[in-house]
């Protein structure tokens, strides 16, 4: 059975999205939120797609070290960043980044 285009892309959809999630995908303007362990959560700011909200989450983990270095309080620890983007139906998250691994 040979399978159209449209049949291929529904197959390699990322779940809740009509389309494949990659790095590099535009997602429109999805919101980079960290969250801690207890699930309290934090929005750090917009991002257009997966590679710039590692950079940004990255970037914001850097300042938040820099402030524990010079012994002032973060006031945040962020578990994980998550980027909520528009789905199918309505936001959904299209990644997760843990603190550990950025």
């Amino acid at each position: 059975m040979v399978r159209n285009r449209k049949q291929q892309t529904r197959t390699n959809a990322t779940p809740g999205f009509g389309c494949e999630i990659k790095d590099d995908t535009e997602l429109g303007i999805a919101t980079l939120i960290a969250e801690d362990e207890e699930g309290h959560y934090l929005p750090i700011g917009s991002v257009v797609s997966i590679n710039e909200g590692r950079e940004i989450a990255l970037d914001d983990l850097r300042c938040r070290m820099r402030l524990l270095e010079r012994g002032t309080d973060p006031g945040f620890c962020p578990y994980c960043y998550r980027i909520w983007a528009r789905g199918l139906d309505g936001f959904q998250v299209a990644a997760t980044i843990l603190a550990i691994e950025v």
